[in-house]
């Protein structure tokens, strides 16, 4: 979402503190650190939402946050 009035909106839905938000979304702080976070993501290959990396192994979706409590209590399949 590149339009800011779109990400307060929606912000606002979900409860967020506007105030701070719209000072701290005009940093270039804040705007470099989303512009190296999204990097680094697409450099591991995220791709989607919800996407957790345990131990360098993917899971993506919903659907697999059962098997991320597998991993995490004994570190394979």
């Amino acid at each position: 979402i590149s339009d800011t009035s779109t990400v307060i909106k929606i912000a606002s839905e979900c409860g967020a503190n506007i105030e701070l938000l719209k000072t701290s979304i005009s940093k270039l702080e804040i705007k470099q650190r989303l512009t190296d976070v999204n990097s680094e993501a697409i450099a591991r290959g995220v791709f989607g939402s919800p996407f957790i990396l345990v131990d360098s192994e993917p899971f993506w979706g919903n659907d697999r946050l059962e098997r991320v409590d597998q991993w995490l209590r004994t570190g394979v399949w």
